[in-house]
């Protein structure tokens, strides 16, 4: 007999079944398909989630995870905030790229359409990641490693544009294009842009 999950290890792999009938399209986002994805019912599932809204609210929760565990696990990996920055710009990368449905999730009408609660939610995770990121560039403004004259916003952004463009056209040829080279490509050019060449040069 298979041990059975406990109700956070059931929720979390309802939310990854989801997830991965959101790579193929949003509208695979039903109550009787993520069950059969499971492998259980659909009155089994009810016990976890009570309708479709709350498993994309499920859905929220399990990126914001991914995103904030590519981020504690970036920092326990390097050393400098920099090195940091780009550790977390190549998770981000592979997080695209093992799962595609989650920035078909986060384009789609079904999140920043009528629903404006699924768009604060959704917009709630990214401010955080942001926000986590600017605070890791803003340690190596304070350390002298990256340059002072431009915001720490200003760096996410930019970091956030090494990976964006690339992982677009990765979802545009439909898994063809693989965007890690170029991101990592991209990293040079985004270090070389806000490093402090102050300490480059003394160094």
């Amino acid at each position: 007999m298979s041990k059975r999950m406990d109700r956070n290890t059931r929720r979390e792999q309802i939310a990854e079944a989801a997830l991965e009938l959101a790579a193929k399209s949003i509208s695979a986002i039903t109550v009787e398909n993520v069950a059969k994805a499971c492998k259980i019912v659909p009155s089994a599932l009810y016990r976890h989630y009570r309708n479709k809204d709350e498993i994309f609210e499920g859905l929220r929760d399990l990126v914001r995870n991914k995103l904030i565990a590519n981020a504690t696990l970036a920092a326990k990996e390097e050393t400098s905030p920099l090195a940091i920055l780009k550790n977390l710009a190549l998770r981000h990368a592979d997080l695209l790229y093992k799962y595609p449905g989650i920035p078909r999730l986060m384009f789609s009408d079904k999140i920043t359409g009528k629903n404006s609660l699924r768009r604060k939610g959704f917009l709630a995770v990214m401010t955080e990641y942001r926000k986590t990121a600017a605070s890791i560039a803003k340690k190596g403004q304070n350390t002298g490693e990256i340059r002072s004259d431009i915001e720490p916003d200003d760096v996410v952004f930019m970091l956030l544009g090494t990976v964006v463009p690339p992982s677009f056209l990765f979802h545009l040829s439909d898994g063809d294009y693989d965007p890690r080279p170029q991101i990592r490509r991209n990293l040079l050019l985004f270090e070389d842009a806000v490093k402090n060449r102050n300490i480059s040069e003394e160094s």
